[in-house]
């Protein structure tokens, strides 16, 4: 069976006419071992079979708006491998929910929020803002996430991965 998750996001690059690239075995390798295998599988399907990793994923505040470069939207960067371990291991806020179960799968380009994701919410889990001010708080940070979509895959839905320009 595949992933809504890994539908939605091929749907995304299709509908973006544009994509960026999937992670290498030896990005998977070092992930998992840094990690310590929490590594949910359907994640490593994802990075390993869609071209997501170093994407930066432009979500419209408003569906209707999806064209208009006017309208505010949110402007994350999708992590590959190597990022993933920095953001969970050394970065804040991802090192200190990282033991909670959340892993930091992008960050809002230009301010370094982290958006994640918990291991233990099933294979199409809510994707959260966790707010960097609150530094290595653990239980502050969990408090205060911001539920962005209740399933990865309705992030997919509705973003674009921006073009980059020559």
């Amino acid at each position: 069976m595949v992933n809504e998750v890994i539908t939605n996001a091929k749907n995304m690059i299709q509908r973006s006419g544009t994509s960026t690239r999937i992670a290498t075995v030896r990005e998977i390798n070092d992930l998992k071992e840094k990690l310590d295998s929490k590594l949910p599988e359907w994640l490593i399907d994802l990075m390993t079979t869609v071209e997501v990793c170093n994407s930066e994923l432009v979500v419209p505040f408003d569906a209707e708006d999806e064209e208009d470069e006017e309208n505010p939207q949110l402007r994350i960067e999708f992590l590959n491998p190597k990022c993933i371990i920095d953001e969970c291991l050394d970065a804040v806020p991802g090192c200190a929910v990282f033991e909670s179960g959340y892993i930091c799968i992008g960050v809002e380009i230009a301010i370094g929020n982290a958006y994640a994701i918990n291991i233990h919410e099933g294979n199409n889990p809510p994707v959260y803002l966790l707010d960097h001010e609150y530094a290595e708080e653990t239980e502050t940070i969990i408090e205060n996430k911001l539920t962005v979509v209740k399933k990865l895959s309705d992030l997919f839905q509705v973003a674009r991965i921006k073009k980059v320009k020559c």
